[in-house]
């Protein structure tokens, strides 16, 4: 069994600023490690900040990789010092799962490891039982074989089970838009994979208001739906679309070959606009307040400093959230006019400028 002092590893979440009482690691984390082996290959499916990486290090086991945040792949490098590898097929011991929030995105991900094994592994879930329901469970017994509900530790769930080697492909959702004259191509764990996004709805409906302009960024493009709607009203515009979900990026790509194959956005799998030296005329953000399942503005107030990196005194930042979010005065720290454009009883728009 093994056992690893989190505490003295230094872990740090990413983004790297953050609210202080939030750590890199949970119980769960912690439940997991015990059924890492000394020098085994342990896949590791949602490792959020490289917590079970470091783990598996320290028991000199290989470590794969299955997960959808770019952001997290970047918390494995920096807090294990070590390039993550990503799962494609090769031989393993054991797998660790960190349940996610999306049970879509955990079945796509076990039918992704059941596609490529020869030989049945053993698997284990966890998660803090706050965030564990029943649906959890239920997908965990229609995918594997000999499920096994181990005690709780510390508020900590574990189920064992057998994954067992599977043949079949994960389907894409189409979601039809009839008032947008829209199609949203959505493969499992994008946000709003079943529905229209209410926020975004809003948003869209207050298009009249953008600013038609030769380049535009849609930081945490999602699916692709305000990029999609901003290239009906201004055809031309260079589009720039990054989402840190793998799934959301590629939900964009799906959508905009199927709505407008002849057009040409550029879309990133990435942490916002980080890195990015290009300056945008225009830029769209619909911000998370979570991250994995911890409730946090981290994540959007990091975009926000990303945007200004990337505005000259002409471009327009564009935010829309939900009203209860204090985001207007937050974006006063990097911007000097900060205006509200429109809000109902539940979203609020921002326009920013430098």
């Amino acid at each position: 069994m093994t056992t690893i002092d989190f505490s003295s590893c230094n872990l740090q979440r990413y983004p790297m600023k953050h609210a202080k009482d939030l750590q890199a690691w949970d119980a769960a984390d912690e439940y997991l490690t015990e059924f890492i082996q000394p020098a085994s290959n342990a896949l590791l499916v949602n490792d959020a900040f490289g917590a079970l990486a470091c783990a598996s290090l320290a028991c000199d086991s290989v470590a794969f990789h299955i997960n959808d945040s770019w952001c997290s792949l970047r918390a494995v490098e920096l807090n294990s010092r070590v390039q993550p590898v990503l799962y494609a097929g090769q031989s393993i011991d054991v797998v660790l799962v960190k349940l996610p929030k999306s049970l879509s995105l955990l079945s796509a991900q076990l039918l992704q490891i059941a596609n490529q094994l020869v030989y049945p592994v053993m698997i284990y879930f966890s998660g803090m039982q706050k965030h564990v329901s029943s649906g959890h469970l239920d997908l965990i017994k229609s995918c594997c074989a000999e499920v096994e509900y181990l005690p709780t530790q510390r508020k900590a769930r574990m189920y064992k089970a057998l994954l067992l080697p599977r043949s079949a492909g994960n389907e894409v959702h189409s979601l039809p838009m009839p008032e947008l004259q829209l199609t949203l191509q959505n493969v499992a764990g994008v946000f709003a994979e079943q529905k229209f996004d209410v926020g975004s709805r809003f948003f869209i409906e207050n298009f009249k208001l953008l600013p038609s302009v030769a380049n535009v960024a849609d930081v945490g493009c999602g699916n692709g739906l305000l990029s999609l709607a901003y290239h009906q009203q201004n055809p031309e515009a260079k589009l720039f679309l990054v989402d840190e979900s793998a799934a959301a990026v590629e939900s964009a790509r799906l959508s905009f070959a199927f709505n407008f194959p002849a057009s040409n956005p550029e879309i990133l799998h990435g942490d916002g606009l980080e890195g990015v030296s290009q300056v945008f005329d225009l830029i769209l953000i619909n911000p998370p307040f979570h991250q994995q399942n911890t409730v946090t503005t981290d994540v959007a107030l990091s975009l926000f400093a990303q945007a200004k990196n990337c505005m000259g005194s002409a471009s327009e930042l564009w935010v829309i959230a939900n009203r209860h979010l204090n985001y207007r005065s937050d974006l006063k720290r990097w911007f000097r006019r900060v205006d509200i454009a429109a809000q109902n009883a539940k979203f609020i728009i921002i326009k920013a400028m430098l």
